[in-house]
C-alpha cells in the first residue's frame, strides 16, 4: 500500500466512508453521513464534535444568541446568552444557560443527558473554546450550576479569568454552526475559607464533592494543626482549643 502522504487531500462528504473495526472485531466501512439519527447526520455533520464527546471530560455545544438560531425558543444541545448580540465577548459572560444534552447527543432519537458530569465542573477552572479555532477561548472558574426550574437547561455561573475572542452565533442558523468545546482547565478542585471573627469551631461548606486535605493559617500568619471532621463530601468542621480567626485551604 502506498504511503498515506501520497494520496490527494479531500474533504468529507455525506456519501464518504471510513474504514474501521466494529465492536465485534470485524473490519467494516462506516458512512460519514447516513441520516438525521446518526452522529454524522443532519445537524451533526461535524464528525470532530462527535469524537470529542467520547471523552467524558470534554463536551461540545452549539452557541445561540437571543434568537435561538432562528427558532422560537432555546434549543436542546445549545448554550445560550440571553439578550445577547451575535457576538458576545468571553469577558462579558457571567452566566451561560446550558442544555443538559450535549450537541451531538441532542440530535439522537434517544438523547443522553450529561448533567451529572456537568455538575462536576463546579469549583473547577474550565475552558470554552471554538472547536475550529483553539485560539478563540475563554477561561473561567465555574462558580455554580443550577437547574432552571423544571426544564432541561441549567444556569452555569462563571467568573472570567482570561481569554481571547468572543462567543459568536455566526449567521445564527444551523447552516454554519458555531460549536464550542467545554473542558476542564487547570488543577484539581480547591476551596479557600475565611473565618473573620475568632471562634473555636469553624463550620465550612466547600461543595467540592470530596474529602479534601485541609491546611490552616491563622490571622497572624502562623500555620497550625487543627482537628478536622468531615461531615460529608461537601462540608467539614475545624476545631481549636481556643478562639481563632484565619484562613483554611482545602484541596
Amino acid at each position: 500500500m502506498a504511503r498515506i502522504s501520497t494520496y490527494a487531500i479531500d474533504t468529507l462528504d455525506g456519501n464518504d466512508k471510513l474504514i474501521g473495526t466494529d465492536q465485534g472485531g470485524a473490519t467494516k466501512n462506516f458512512q460519514v453521513d447516513s441520516g438525521e439519527t446518526t452522529p454524522g447526520g443532519g445537524q451533526g455533520k461535524s464528525l470532530v464534535n462527535y469524537i470529542t464527546e467520547a471523552d467524558g471530560r470534554a463536551l461540545a455545544f452549539l452557541f445561540h444568541n437571543s434568537t435561538f438560531g432562528g427558532n422560537t425558543s432555546i434549543q436542546s444541545g445549545t448554550i445560550n446568552v440571553s439578550n445577547s448580540n451575535a457576538t458576545t465577548a468571553f469577558s462579558a459572560i457571567t452566566t451561560l444557560k446550558v442544555s443538559k444534552f450535549p450537541y451531538a447527543t441532542a440530535i439522537q432519537s434517544n438523547s443522553n443527558s450529561a448533567v451529572n458530569i456537568l455538575s462536576e465542573y463546579v469549583g473547577e477552572r474550565i475552558k470554552w473554546s471554538d472547536i475550529k479555532n483553539p485560539n478563540i477561548y475563554g477561561i473561567y472558574e465555574c462558580v455554580a450550576f443550577a437547574q432552571d426550574g423544571n426544564t432541561s437547561f441549567y444556569d452555569m455561573t462563571l467568573a472570567y479569568k482570561s481569554g481571547n475572542g468572543n462567543f459568536m452565533a455566526g449567521d445564527n442558523t444551523n447552516t454554519f454552526p458555531d460549536i464550542y468545546l467545554l473542558e476542564l482547565f487547570g488543577t484539581d478542585k480547591n476551596f479557600t475559607f475565611t473565618q473573620s471573627s475568632a471562634a473555636s469551631t469553624w463550620n465550612v461548606t466547600h461543595n467540592l464533592n470530596k474529602f479534601p486535605s485541609v491546611s490552616v493559617t491563622l490571622a497572624d500568619g502562623t500555620q497550625v494543626e487543627a482537628e478536622v471532621e468531615h461531615t460529608n463530601k461537601n462540608s467539614l468542621t475545624i476545631t481549636f482549643s481556643g478562639d481563632n480567626s484565619g484562613i483554611a485551604y482545602m484541596n
